[in-house]
C-alpha cells in the first residue's frame, strides 16, 4: 500500500489509474468504518468485472471509467483524530497510526492519504479539500458515513457532498449508521468501553480485540517473590483502561503469552508468572 501525505496531494496527481475512495478519521477501523471499506471494494470489484466483460475492445465504445488501466481502492484519513487537537479532555486514540495503516493494508487498500491535521489544514474549505483529493487520485466513487462533515467550521456535510458529487460526476454512496444492540457503533463508544474496562463490548464494536501498540516502548524487567514485571514509562496516544489489573495476551518475539496489565500513572506494568522469558514486546491484546 502506498502512503501519501497531504503535501503530496497538493503537489501533484497520481497517474495511470482511477479510484474509489472513502474519507474519515477511521480511529479504530471499527464495524462502521468497515462498512465503508466494504462499499469501496464492492464498487471496485463491480467495475473491474464490467471491464472484463466488455473486453475494452479498441473499436468498441465504453464508459470513461472503464477505459483506464487500473482501478484503485483508497482511503483518506488522519494521523490522529482531529478530536485529539480540538478537545482537551480527549481520552486517547483507539489505534496508533501504525496500527491503522496496517489494518488498511491488510484490508487490501492500494493507497492511503494520511493527513497530519493542523491549524492550516483546518482552514481549508470542504469543497476545496474534495477538489484536491478528487483530482489527485482521479476519484470516481466516494463512500461516506451519514455523519460526514469536512472543511473549515465543518462547512460540508452530506447535503453539500451530494451536490458536489452530482456537479463533478462522482458516484456517491452514503451509508447509514451501523447499530449494535441498538447503539450506534462509534469510536467514542469504544473509548468509553476501554476506559471502563469493558473489553467484551470493545471487541464487539471493533470486530477484533482491543490492542495496545508496544513498539514505541522500552521495557525494563523487575521481579518479586510472586511475578516478573515488565515496566515501561513512555507515553502513548492510545486510550487506557481505568486503574486495575486486566488479563491480556502479550505478543513477544512472535509468540503469545498470558499476563496482567496494570496502568499506574505514566507507568505501564505487565505481570508474568515467575520463570516466564520475555524480551521485546510488540503488542498487548486485552481479553474479554
Amino acid at each position: 500500500m502506498k502512503v501519501y501525505s497531504w503535501e503530496d496531494v497538493q503537489s501533484g496527481a497520481m497517474t495511470g489509474a482511477k479510484s474509489a475512495v472513502t474519507i474519515g478519521g477511521f480511529d479504530g477501523c471499527h464495524l462502521g468504518h468497515q462498512a465503508l471499506f466494504d462499499a469501496v471494494f464492492e464498487w471496485k470489484e463491480k467495475r473491474a468485472a464490467a471491464s472484463n466483460d466488455l473486453g475494452l475492445a479498441k473499436n468498441r465504445a465504453a464508459p470513461d471509467f472503464l477505459a483506464c488501466d487500473r482501478l484503485l481502492a483508497g482511503a483518506a484519513t488522519f494521523k490522529r483524530s482531529p478530536g485529539a487537537l480540538k478537545n482537551s479532555g480527549y481520552p486517547g486514540d483507539v489505534l496508533t497510526e501504525r496500527m491503522k495503516l496496517e489494518f488498511l493494508e491488510k484490508r487490501g487498500f492500494d493507497f492511503c492519504v494520511m493527513i497530519d491535521f493542523s491549524e492550516d489544514f483546518s482552514k481549508i474549505k470542504g469543497r476545496d479539500f474534495l477538489d484536491q483529493l478528487r483530482k489527485f487520485c482521479s476519484a470516481q466513487f466516494l463512500a461516506a458515513g451519514s455523519d460526514f462533515r469536512c472543511g473549515h467550521n465543518s462547512d460540508t456535510g452530506v447535503a453539500e457532498l451530494s451536490d458536489y458529487a452530482t456537479q463533478n460526476g462522482l458516484e456517491l454512496k452514503v451509508l447509514d449508521d451501523v447499530l449494535l444492540d441498538g447503539r450506534r457503533v462509534s469510536s467514542s463508544l469504544i473509548r468509553g468501553a476501554v476506559l471502563e474496562g469493558d473489553f467484551a463490548l470493545a471487541k464487539k464494536l471493533l470486530g477484533f480485540p482491543y490492542r495496545i501498540d508496544c513498539l514505541p516502548f522500552t521495557w525494563k524487567a523487575s521481579s518479586s517473590g510472586s511475578c516478573l514485571s515488565m515496566i515501561a514509562n513512555e507515553r502513548t496516544t492510545q486510550v487506557f483502561p481505568k486503574a486495575g489489573r486486566h488479563p491480556v495476551c502479550v505478543v513477544s518475539d512472535g509468540e503469545k503469552s498470558s499476563a496482567f496489565f496494570c496502568a499506574e500513572g505514566q507507568f505501564l506494568r505487565l505481570e508474568f508468572p515467575l520463570g516466564q522469558k520475555v524480551s521485546s514486546i510488540q503488542e498487548i491484546e486485552f481479553q474479554s
